[in-house]
């Protein structure tokens, strides 16, 4: 994978720019985004939820656009369908969002549907830590369909 995901994030969804999301290779294939609490904070000293939110959908976004990405499919357009965020504590200084590693059989269960069907599935989970902390403050569950375009 030549691309630079973070430019390509900012050129198809330019809230991540605005809202000065950073974007970071993870462990291969997933995707990190990190964020600067004072870019994101609310009248009570810590990360708005929405930007905890956003941080979590653009990190499973991308991690599925890397799986992709990774197997060779060029032409999947990745919808989120559903998606569930809870927030276990406070975010009080900056913060990663991370995906789960999916289970390989799990990912490719999906390769095979999406290669049969030209539609996939796929439930993705991803957690925002503080610092180096490695403590889940907000857990995410988000279902993404992926439609072969060609």
């Amino acid at each position: 994978m030549n691309e630079d995901i973070q430019a390509y994030i900012y050129e198809h969804i330019p809230i991540v720019e605005k809202n000065q999301f950073r974007i970071e290779r993870d462990e291969s294939p997933y995707i990190r985004v990190k964020a600067h609490l004072a870019d994101h904070v609310n009248h009570r000293k810590t990360a708005f939820g929405g930007s905890i939110s956003t941080s979590l959908i653009v990190c499973s976004w991308a991690s599925v656009r890397s799986i992709l990405k990774a197997r060779g499919i060029d032409d999947g357009g990745i919808v989120i369908q559903t998606q569930r965020v809870d927030f276990t504590k406070p975010v009080t200084g900056d913060f990663s969002a991370r995906v789960v590693p999916l289970r390989e059989e799990t990912v490719n269960r999906f390769i095979a549907m999406l290669e049969k069907f030209g539609k996939g599935r796929l439930k993705v989970e991803a957690r925002v830590t503080q610092g180096s902390d490695t403590a889940s403050l907000a857990h995410f569950i988000g279902e993404f369909v992926v439609l072969r375009e060609s």
